[in-house]
């Protein structure tokens, strides 16, 4: 029988109060999560764990990049990630994302429904 793959989820987003909501909501569906303010903090952890799934908020606070842009090159550069759901609360319908994110979702999008977009 097949070994089950650890999943460790990456949760990148500037405030803490969203990092705090999705590690309750999503910590029964995954074996670790770990979360990330700033892009440079995010990249230091997907050096060192082996992350599979990744929630990014879009604006990541002044100065800062946006999360679609940081995040489009993480599944050819961490290939143990195996889905990028990128969350904004600016219209997902003006955001056109690479075919390396596989979502692009509201913040308000039910924990439930993001999980099984996650594959979790």
């Amino acid at each position: 029988m097949a070994e089950k793959t650890r999943s460790v989820l990456l949760v990148v987003d500037d405030e803490s109060s969203v990092c705090r909501a999705l590690r309750r909501l999503m910590g029964d569906r995954v074996d670790e999560i770990v979360t990330a303010s700033t892009p440079a903090d995010a990249e230091t952890i997907l050096h060192s764990k082996q992350v599979t799934h990744v929630i990014c908020d879009h604006l990541l606070g002044p100065g800062q990049p946006k999360g679609m842009d940081i995040a489009k090159e993480w599944k050819s550069a961490f290939p143990s990630i195996r889905s990028i759901v990128i969350l904004t609360g600016t219209n997902v319908k003006d955001l056109h994302p690479p075919e390396t994110i596989d979502h692009v979702l509201p913040k308000t999008t039910d924990p439930v429904e993001l999980a099984e977009i996650l594959g979790l």
